[in-house]
């Protein structure tokens, strides 16, 4: 019982963060709590004892890709400006109600479902959580995804370097100003 009460206090931090990371104004404050999210997702996934994915959580979300936003928000607002107080209040407002509405909609769905919280985990087998749990799963029963999810970021790339180039002869040849893609 108590890791289903540590598993729900993480749950309300990494919703707390989450919502910290879509509500902060300042860039570097929402990758701080973007940070504090996905070490609370890698906590998560020790308590499901799925140690692959929380190594993997830490090693490459909360590491690697944080490191590159951070490179992106500096690189790309120097001089760091803030964004200006939206005119629209009426519609965040509308939105807010919306947002608050559907939160409790989906609450209530959630825990009318529930009938046993202290239900146990189903046995995955000696290799669940493990390395070879997750290549397995990887390789044979969702390759098909894993390999779509790969061109698809390949496509993605080529185009951003394309577009790149693209930009940087437009940018040497005087089209387009310097700063404005």
């Amino acid at each position: 019982m108590i890791e289903a009460g540590t598993l729900f206090i993480l749950g309300a931090v990494v919703v707390g963060s989450a919502l910290g990371v879509v509500i902060a104004p300042n860039a570097v404050h929402s990758v701080l709590f973007l940070i504090v999210n996905l070490l609370g997702l890698a906590v998560c996934f020790l308590l499901l004892n799925a140690v692959f994915l929380a190594a993997a959580q830490v090693l490459i979300y909360a590491g690697a890709i944080i490191v590159l936003f951070l490179f992106a928000i500096t690189l790309l607002s120097p001089s760091g400006e803030y964004i200006a107080q939206d005119p629209r209040t009426a519609q965040r407002t509308v939105g807010i109600v919306i947002s608050v509405a559907l939160g409790a909609l989906l609450l209530f769905l959630l825990f009318g479902s529930i009938t046993d919280l202290g239900a146990p985990l189903p046995n995955g087998g000696a290799s669940y959580g493990t390395v070879e749990g997750f290549g397995r799963a990887l390789f044979q029963q969702f390759l098909f995804p894993f390999e779509i999810t790969s061109f698809v970021l390949l496509v993605a790339l080529i185009g951003a370097v394309v577009y790149g180039s693209n930009t940087l002869d437009e940018i040497r040849q005087g089209r387009l100003p310097r700063g404005k893609p």
